[in-house]
């Protein structure tokens, strides 16, 4: 019996952009033999404790046949100075728990130039999963894994904060391995993107030993 994997997508423009849950949809079926992927973004750029108020998105959870939930949009200081509370995020943990759905939190990559805003970031979503059962892809981590090894890559758009599509292409390998639970250093090279070989080669390597390093989910 193939895999199965019904996924909803909540976040704002780091989610949408690049058509990210299409390129997560991309790498499952080429990486799972037979395997059937449908996705669903939910509307609108909110933040989750916003969303917890938008009722388009609380009744899209309610209402489908969930595998993963992917929750993006967790608010957080970029100086590090402040604290928002995480209470949305965890009641969004509890609801999708509650439907036996896998809740996996992506935690934002840095801004350009900034050598400690990923492993906060990290922190800030490991904490929260700590209070409500979830997975925590290391996306930040796996961009800055990637920037040293190779300096070059092209991750950040030209606003230093949204992904290029080679920094979108990283943050679905992440999730494809966080959400499979395979390593994407076997997946092979994927035809009909503007990423050369060897620079799809370089990114599955990165978020492969970003997923050995930071496991996503806790063994139950």
């Amino acid at each position: 019996m193939s895999a199965h994997f019904n996924l909803l997508f909540m976040g704002n423009s780091h989610t949408s952009s690049h058509n990210l849950p299409q390129l997560v949809a991309q790498l499952l079926q080429s990486g799972i033999s037979g395997a059937k992927v449908e996705t669903r973004l939910a509307s609108g750029y909110h933040f989750l404790d916003e969303r917890l108020q938008h009722q388009a998105s609380t009744k899209l959870l309610s209402d489908g046949n969930w595998s993963h939930v992917i929750l993006q949009a967790q608010k957080y200081s970029t100086t590090g100075r402040y604290f928002y509370p995480t209470d949305a995020a965890e009641e969004w943990i509890r609801r999708i728990n509650a439907k036996n759905a896998r809740a996996i939190m992506f935690p934002e990559w840095p801004r350009r130039g900034n050598k400690e805003e990923g492993h906060r970031i990290h922190q800030l979503h490991q904490s929260i999963a700590k209070a409500e059962p979830a997975c925590v892809a290391p996306i930040g981590l796996a961009w800055e894994q990637a920037l040293q090894d190779n300096p070059r890559l092209k991750l950040h758009s030209s606003d230093g904060n949204h992904a290029a599509f080679e920094g979108a292409f990283l943050t679905a390998l992440v999730l494809y391995g966080t959400i499979s639970t395979q390593d994407p250093a076997n997946l092979g090279e994927i035809s009909g993107i503007k990423i050369s070989r060897d620079t799809q080669a370089e990114l599955r390597q990165a978020a492969s030993a970003t997923l050995r390093q930071h496991a996503p989910c806790a063994k139950k």
